[in-house]
């Protein structure tokens, strides 16, 4: 959203609390269709507390993660998109009667200002005309108005600046896991009122598409270190200690009963959480919508039995999100067993990357 011209190339760089993904793409046309094959792909650990709710805070270790991604992964491709998500960022869906562009330009500077907590002139400010649903005589333009702080914005492009990359378009996660979702999943993504429901580190950004159009988007301030911090308070562990049962390694004595009890707990509350979202959403207009298939995405989409969890909370098909469901890669180069462990994580990496399509 938030985008500079680019050139042709583009890596797609997920700069996340927990860790950073980088994803490059070959991209033709065939059939009049944009077809994808992986480049390069890398991914790194970043120390804890390097970013903390979604502010860098060492930017040091930030930018050496950036570089050793490059020089490990041998990208020659030093045009980058980034994206960014959380309390600075704000997405709200407005609808104006039609106008001329001038007067649209007027009146979302005006909407800007009084939909948004901050001063305006601390914000960077977008916008999207939304096409209406198939079949609808609304003629109202239903806009989806992006805001994101400038010192948010300043935060993260500094430390690509200081890896020595180019940037060349900031765009906010959701919307860059609504463009992977287009191009694995073009069928659901057109006819169905999909939710994509990423759990991060420190956010859970969910969207909710309607037969290819955003029509909620919502930040949740709970992620996989809500879980790892309730899991050491309540076992009296370390961080590390934690973090290792949430993902299944056994440690000391602690009994694999307890942790799955903990987790089941700190589902629940993430559960009861985007419940709200969805209800919010089928409760929003007059005609009848309901949500007919889930994906999940980011690091938790891991966890073990999440997708049953959702299933049984809301009864609604859910599965792992895969951004290279669609996406070609050389099993001579890179290990498919690699792709698919880690397939949750690049969903913002690869929409990221797809941009590179754009004029």
């Amino acid at each position: 959203m938030l985008g500079l011209n680019q050139d042709k190339g583009i890596v797609g760089l997920d700069i996340g609390s927990h860790s950073i993904k980088a994803v490059e793409l070959a991209a033709k046309k065939k059939k009049d269709q944009d077809v994808f094959e992986v480049v390069r792909i890398g991914y790194e650990l970043l120390p804890h507390d390097a970013i903390v709710e979604g502010t860098i805070i060492d930017s040091t270790a930030v930018v050496e993660t950036i570089k050793m991604i490059f020089d490990e992964n041998k990208f020659k491709n030093r045009n980058i998109a980034i994206s960014i998500s959380g309390n600075s960022v704000i997405i709200k869906k407005i609808s104006l009667p039609a106008m001329d562009k001038e007067e649209l330009a007027e009146s979302i500077v005006w909407e800007a200002k009084h939909n948004i907590p901050y001063p305006y002139e601390e914000t960077n400010v977008d916008y999207a005309i939304l096409r209406p649903p198939r079949g609808s005589e609304e003629r109202n333009l239903d806009i989806l108005l992006v805001a994101a702080k400038k010192d948010k914005i300043a935060n993260y492009s500094n430390v690509v600046n200081q890896a020595r990359k180019n940037l060349l378009a900031i765009d906010i996660d959701v919307f860059a896991l609504q463009n992977s979702l287009e191009v694995n999943y073009p069928e659901d993504f057109q006819a169905k009122i999909l939710a994509v429901v990423n759990i991060g580190a420190n956010i859970t950004n969910v969207a909710i598409i309607e037969r290819g159009t955003s029509q909620l988007v919502r930040d949740l301030s709970l992620g996989g270190f809500f879980f790892i911090e309730n899991i050491r308070k309540e076992l009296n562990l370390s961080f590390d200690e934690a973090e290792k049962l949430l993902k299944g390694i056994p440690v000391k004595s602690v009994a694999p009963e307890k942790v799955d009890e903990l987790v089941s707990f700190n589902v629940k509350d993430l559960l009861d959480e985007i419940d709200k979202t969805f209800s919010f959403y089928e409760a929003g207009e007059k005609r009848e919508k309901k949500i007919e298939q889930i994906y999940l995405s980011g690091g938790l989409a891991q966890l073990k039995n999440i997708a049953q969890s959702f299933e049984q909370k809301f009864g609604i098909k859910t599965e792992a999100f895969n951004p290279f469901r669609n996406v070609a890669f050389d099993e001579k180069k890179i290990d498919p067993v690699y792709l698919q462990e880690m397939a949750p994580l690049f969903g913002v990496a690869v929409g990221l990357a797809t941009r590179k399509m754009e004029k």
